[in-house]
């Protein structure tokens, strides 16, 4: 009875392993085209539209992946920023009606 316990616990254990190796974390949107008129509409203190189609790419991220992720577009693209690279994504993420204060962009 004890050698059947034994393989029972190793076999959960590889199941186990299995489905956790297997999530990986959703990764940054990459064609982020639409979201120059998204970040204008920011800037220009647009209301909150969660639903515009730059929004929509972070859907599949919670508020501190999406905040981490733009923090990194944002960084890649700090020549062509005229502003704080955090008050940006403040910005952004108030405009996807995200919580901005998960993460700040160092």
């Amino acid at each position: 009875m004890g050698s059947a316990s034994a393989v029972f616990l190793v076999s959960l254990n590889l199941v186990f392993f299995t489905l956790v190796s297997s999530q990986t974390p959703p990764a940054c949107p990459q064609n982020l085209g639409s979201c120059e008129s998204a970040l204008r509409a920011a800037f220009s203190w647009a209301r909150p539209n969660p639903n515009s189609e730059c929004c929509k790419q972070f859907q599949g991220l919670n508020d501190a992946d999406a905040a981490t992720c733009m923090c990194q577009i944002l960084k890649a693209n700090s020549s062509r920023i005229p502003a704080d690279l955090d008050y940006v994504k403040r910005l952004f993420m108030t405009y996807c009606g995200r919580n901005p204060d998960v993460y700040t962009c160092a």
